[in-house]
């Protein structure tokens, strides 16, 4: 689950605004109001792949990236 932070940080994510959105490999795989939800379906369409999560803000964007290892 590794994602590129210069890429994250130049995306236009305006159409996922006030949105969680799950990426994996530099896509958005799926996005929505609830962030379990946006999870389950990621990980639905890839079973293999670890998403990373990211909650899109209406207005200024800061980004943190925490990594959860599921074993």
């Amino acid at each position: 689950m590794a994602v590129d932070v210069k890429w994250f940080s130049k995306h236009d994510f305006s159409r996922y605004s006030g949105k969680y959105v799950a990426i994996i490999d530099k896509r958005v795989v799926s996005s929505g109001k609830n962030a379990k939800k946006v999870w389950e379906n990621a990980k639905k369409k890839f079973p293999e792949e670890t998403p990373a999560i990211a909650k899109i803000s209406k207005k200024e964007t800061y980004v943190l990236f925490v990594e959860i290892r599921v074993s």
